[in-house]
């Protein structure tokens, strides 16, 4: 297990850990980083995520529970919820300064267990 990938792959998992737990960012659970994590993709392409869409595409988790993970999320400030523009029953999940700010320094964390 001692090849440069693992070592890499090894020293990153320590630095994303070092970042989880700064006092700046709340704690989240396995699922809530899930969600997030997964919200990131999608934000990256720019698809839009509706908080209905969400509750409904989860295999993993029940709608009230992902439900219940939004609502924790949104409180610890990672994401916000925005209504439509046209149709203000929809409600859109978006990120936030926090989210940007943490996947920035977990990016930070792999760029810097690779170039070691």
């Amino acid at each position: 297990m001692n090849t440069q990938s693992s070592l890499s792959y090894i020293k990153f998992l320590n630095l994303a850990k070092a970042i989880r737990e700064l006092t700046q960012f709340p704690a989240l659970n396995p699922m809530e980083e899930y969600l997030l994590n997964n919200f990131a993709l999608a934000w990256q392409t720019n698809t839009k995520l509706s908080v209905s869409k969400t509750m409904r595409s989860s295999s993993e988790m029940s709608p009230s529970t992902v439900h219940r993970h939004l609502k924790a999320l949104k409180s610890k400030g990672f994401i916000s919820l925005d209504m439509d523009e046209q149709d203000n029953r929809i409600k859109y999940i978006n990120h936030t300064p926090v989210s940007i700010h943490y996947f920035s320094l977990l990016g930070q964390c792999l760029n810097d267990s690779v170039k070691s």
